[in-house]
């Protein structure tokens, strides 16, 4: 079966909005690519615990809106745990039947980078909260939490920063 997928979608990072147009190939597989700048947020410094952060207000992220509708919000932040820097972070989405796919492979080409450094590959580990949670922009979510490998007090938590990484984005069907 032959698909046309023609997807359009903002970012949303603190108020500032990205545009791009998807277009993608016909085949037996829909596929996707970002025209846009690459998309950073800055982590905040949140309480290292036992257990995962919970998302709070002062988290990074953003929102993606899709052309039909669809959305994806993200939050994140770095935390210090067991001598290292953790990101921790939570999305959702609600749409269309193929917006977890996009989202899924949105997350699995973003990176965390340090001072133009990357330091972790793919945030497909974060926590995938219900639909419901994004009417109040995943605050109160559960987070997952991996480590950087870097050592704790290396670098300021601030300049942990999440990457949305431009480029074909594929979809089997």
């Amino acid at each position: 079966m032959l698909f046309k997928v023609i997807t359009r979608f903002s970012v949303v990072l603190l108020g500032l909005a990205l545009t791009a147009c998807l277009p993608a190939d016909t085949g037996t597989q829909s596929s996707a690519s970002t025209d846009t700048m690459t998309g950073a947020q800055t982590a905040t410094r949140a309480s290292a615990a036992s257990s995962n952060p919970v998302v709070t207000a002062s988290f990074g992220g953003g929102q993606i809106n899709w052309e039909d509708d669809s959305t994806m919000i993200y939050r994140f932040t770095a935390i210090e745990r067991d001598d290292k820097i953790f990101v921790c972070g939570a999305y959702a989405g609600s749409g269309s039947s193929l917006n977890p796919a996009f989202n899924n492979q949105l997350l699995r080409r973003s990176t965390v980078t340090v001072n133009g450094e990357t330091v972790l590959r793919s945030l497909a580990y974060f926590y995938s909260a219900s639909a419901d949670m994004a009417d109040s922009l995943l605050v109160g979510s559960e987070t997952r939490c991996r480590s950087t490998s870097l050592a704790a007090g290396s670098v300021p938590l601030e300049e942990v920063q999440v990457e949305l990484r431009q480029g074909r984005v594929t979809i089997r069907t």
